[in-house]
């Protein structure tokens, strides 16, 4: 048994991993950016929820002792926002709990669990939610093993998925709902008749918005801002034209 006296917990502030850790070891936790001197006087670093790069020479020092965990089926969905595209992509879902290596998500798999959604009734934010309770589930019952180096790593065997934050804008439009947006409507290949009228009137709302902020700014006489807020206007409008096409080639009538 490898004897752990301290762990920096980066990442989350308030969840249910962080206090049953708090309550075996001493626990520093942290949402900042780390450097080599901070982190020399811990066993192990525990990484969920961090938003920053992890620097090459504190993985180096610490071999095999920076723990991540990630809410996507690795090496699917590697990056930001794994749970959108497990559904925009039609990858498996589940969570992952890997060793860091210098890239991103990228590291030696120490334990997964595919996960089982209900595609016509869960929404996006129910299922992150869901992944995230059982990532927490799937490290506290096995901690041990994990801590200790009692569980043999395993490589990550193909190139999977990679996403980078900016990718999500190209499909913003499919959030509806935002991320209570259902699953099926982020899968959904051909959507009826009327989901598309929907999503032209959310956008013709956006839009009416940007026309009245061009007056405005017209009639204040700058016409550099203005013509930033008629790109914005031309945008929505080659996105509405895209769907008036689907529509008109929708075969599904309602």
């Amino acid at each position: 048994m490898i004897y752990i006296e301290k762990i920096l917990f980066l990442g989350y502030e308030d969840c249910k991993l962080l206090t049953f850790l708090q309550e075996h070891y001493n626990v520093i936790q942290t949402k900042d950016k780390i450097t080599i001197e901070n982190v020399k006087n811990v066993d192990h670093i525990i990484s969920f929820g961090y938003k920053h790069i992890i620097p090459e020479n504190i993985i180096k020092f610490f071999n095999n002792k920076i723990i991540n965990l990630h809410i996507s089926y690795l090496p699917y969905n590697r990056g930001y926002h794994p749970n959108f595209w497990s559904f925009k992509d039609n990858t498996p879902k589940g969570v992952t709990i890997h060793y860091i290596d210098k890239g991103i998500d990228t590291g030696e798999i120490l334990l997964q669990k595919e996960i089982n959604f209900n595609k016509e009734e869960d929404t996006l934010s129910k299922t992150y939610n869901r992944l995230i309770e059982e990532i927490q589930n799937l490290f506290i019952e096995n901690y041990f093993s994990i801590l200790n180096n009692i569980i043999k790593p395993t490589s990550q065997q193909h190139k999977g998925t990679f996403h980078y934050q900016k990718d999500l804008k190209k499909y913003k439009h499919l959030l509806i709902k935002d991320w209570n947006t259902k699953t099926n409507k982020i899968m959904a290949k051909n959507r009826t008749d009327l989901e598309i009228i929907d999503e032209v009137e959310n956008i013709r709302t956006k839009n009416n918005v940007n026309w009245m902020d061009i007056l405005r700014l017209a009639f204040k006489h700058a016409p550099e801002d203005a013509r930033t807020l008629m790109g914005r206007v031309n945008e929505y409008d080659g996105r509405i034209s895209e769907l008036l096409t689907e529509l008109a080639n929708n075969g599904e009538s309602n």
